[in-house]
């Protein structure tokens, strides 16, 4: 049977709860460019400013429905649907961040600089976003964030930095939707970064990160060419448009050293990467900066983290799970 899930509708999303993440070392570095210090604890890299062509001032995102592969043709991998399990999914429309590990986006672990909150100013779905912003520069990183800690398929209550996390032999799927505003370039060292991931609880482990670091203002894999692995951008690779609601799908294999980004429908990167075990443990998303930045917006809505349950075939495709690719029960 062929399940979808509407987008922002409420879904069945298994328990989140506090706190923890690598309070340690910041991270950072995309593929090419110098950022952050250490490359075990947190996002790193960056480019930035951007086009703001035609930005969506209305604060309504592109039509949910429309078909959003590259070529604008493809639908999908072959067959009506792909087997894949949804673990986690954030529309933020129960209003508040029961869903997220700890209970909580992390503004504990920021500063008088970064701040979070709930915010009705614009969504892609719903009437509900999440708002961080950062409003002076810091000795220290900025870490305004939320995160979300796996046992097995499961979303711990609160972070324990130990155990296992998800094991995927096919990988798992992650996209999310931001709009963000910044009125400078990312570049000499000043980055922000949106996504992060590890495969050890304990971050002992190097993570991968997805970034803005130079004036190409292309979302890049950090933490990849550092480490013995590659980075290649797909031809006509997008930059990250300001002002308007943007979606990044990214698919990530520990077991195949694989990680993939789609950008609105279009492939953006392709990396490869070795790390020492194969499941998923942590990931954030949102605010995450070099201390350099003292003005930055970013409005976040409609995150899903599935777990693919066979091999994702055709990365043409971007697999906008329970939206232009069906997901099978």
């Amino acid at each position: 049977m062929v399940r979808t899930l509407a987008l922002g509708l409420p879904v069945a999303v298994l328990a989140c709860g506090d706190d923890g993440s690598p309070a340690a070392s910041d991270t950072s570095t995309a593929g090419t460019t110098a950022s952050p210090s250490s490359s075990t604890a947190n996002p790193s890299s960056s480019t930035a400013a951007g086009s703001t062509d035609d930005p969506s001032s209305s604060g309504t995102a592109p039509d949910p429905g429309t078909t959003t592969a590259a070529d604008g043709t493809s639908t999908g991998p072959v067959g009506e649907c792909v087997q894949a399990r949804l673990l986690w999914f954030e529309d933020f429309e129960n209003g508040d961040y029961d869903r997220w590990t700890s209970n909580t986006y992390g503004a504990d672990w920021g500063g008088p600089c970064d701040y979070n909150e709930l915010s009705m100013d614009q969504a892609v779905s719903g009437s509900w976003s999440n708002r961080s912003e950062i409003t002076c520069v810091t000795p220290e990183s900025h870490r305004g964030y939320g995160g979300v800690q796996l046992d097995g398929d499961d979303v711990v209550e609160a972070y324990t930095n130990t155990g296992t996390g998800v094991e995927a032999p096919y990988g798992v799927i992650n996209t999310y939707w931001s709009w963000l505003e910044v009125p400078y370039p990312f570049e000499n060292g000043r980055w922000f970064s949106p996504f992060t991931v590890n495969n050890a609880c304990d971050w002992s482990d190097t993570v991968l990160t997805l970034g803005l670091e130079d004036p190409s203002n292309r979302i890049t894999p950090a933490h990849v060419l550092d480490t013995g692995g590659t980075v290649t951008f797909a031809d006509g690779a997008p930059s990250f448009p300001l002002g308007q609601w943007v979606r990044t799908t990214i698919y990530v294999n520990y077991y195949e050293g694989r990680l993939h980004v789609w950008q609105d429908g279009a492939e953006l990167v392709d990396a490869t990467f070795s790390r020492s075990d194969d499941d998923m443990c942590q990931w954030h998303w949102g605010m995450y900066a070099s201390g350099d930045n003292d003005d930055i917006v970013l409005y976040e809505d409609d995150n899903s983290l599935w777990k693919l349950e066979e091999p994702w075939v055709d990365f043409t495709v971007e697999p906008w799970l329970g939206h232009t690719v069906a997901a099978c029960e």
